[in-house]
């Protein structure tokens, strides 16, 4: 019992030396507490750092987020653009283009028809005014000025520019001038029907019989005439008419054509026939010209 006693007291006197040493080694309880405070206080303050760094790394995903919307949104605008400039340049480019070039066509066909119309006013100006002055001159004791009919078809249409040239030159050769045209209908002044007549009596003849000298300018308006499907040029009373049958020419009386009602033109095959039923002295077949000598001709003049 002793012994445990000792031994009680070595233990309590072990544990107050051991306290005292501690007492004399460890810091006091005021620097604890306020170790402990600011330990407190740091994590208070790690704490709202990563509420902050959260809160923040929020606003910058929402943004990042806000700026890939805005990048696709502009994305489709600048396709929708490159869209809407194809579809210009392909189809409203080329329709407006066209537009604007059948609008300047259209302008120019217009200035051309008023340039057109404006030289055949010119024209008739120029013949109104020289059938005045024949007309004066009538009046004061002159000769009246001779006007007489003339016509130029062709089929097809578009050969009838290649008869004009030799058509007009024809009458120039007699003394004719052309005063005014309507389409295929001539009006031509400067010589009488009468001497027209003689005349154009004496050019048939000479194509029967073959004479170039005098038959020259009747030659190219037959050789115009002969490739036509249907055509034919009048003269006053010189008719030649070109059929897919036959080409002839004659001289028609003026009391005929008189009587005559429109152009002796309008029917071709009609006008052959009327030619068919003329005097010897006033029809010429030309139907195998030039492929036939002049004796053929003539023979084919004469077998009626």
């Amino acid at each position: 019992m002793t012994v445990i006693l000792v031994l009680l007291c070595l233990a309590i006197a072990g544990r107050e030396l051991y306290l005292a040493f501690e007492r004399r080694h460890s810091p006091g309880a005021p620097e604890i507490a306020d170790i402990r405070t600011q330990l407190r206080a740091l994590k208070g303050t790690r704490d709202e750092l990563e509420g902050f760094r959260a809160s923040q790394r929020e606003r910058l995903d929402r943004l990042a987020a806000e700026q890939e919307r805005d990048r696709a949104a502009l994305g489709a605008a600048d396709a929708r653009i490159r869209s809407l400039i194809t579809q210009i340049n392909d189809r409203l480019l080329p329709d407006v283009g066209g537009r604007l070039n059948r609008q300047r066509e259209t302008a120019n066909e217009q200035r051309e028809s008023l340039d057109r119309l404006a030289a055949e006013v010119a024209v008739l100006r120029a013949h109104l005014v020289g059938r005045l002055d024949q007309a004066v001159a009538a009046s004061l004791g002159g000769e009246p000025a001779e006007l007489v009919a003339g016509a130029l078809t062709a089929e097809p249409g578009d050969a009838r520019a290649a008869l004009t040239g030799p058509y007009e030159r024809l009458a120039e050769q007699h003394g004719l001038r052309v005063e005014l045209t309507d389409r295929d209908r001539y009006y031509l002044s400067g010589r009488s029907p009468r001497g027209l007549e003689r005349d154009f009596t004496d050019l048939v003849a000479a194509l029967r019989e073959g004479c170039r000298e005098t038959t020259e300018q009747a030659r190219g308006l037959l050789g115009a005439l002969r490739g036509l499907d249907r055509g034919g040029a009048q003269l006053g009373p010189l008719l030649i008419v070109a059929t897919p049958e036959s080409l002839v020419c004659g001289v028609l009386p003026l009391a005929e054509l008189r009587r005559s009602a429109g152009s002796p033109l309008d029917d071709p095959a009609e006008a052959a026939r009327r030619l068919h039923r003329l005097p010897r002295g006033r029809f010429c077949d030309l139907s195998g010209w030039p492929a036939r000598g002049a004796g053929d001709l003539n023979e084919r003049g004469t077998s009626r």
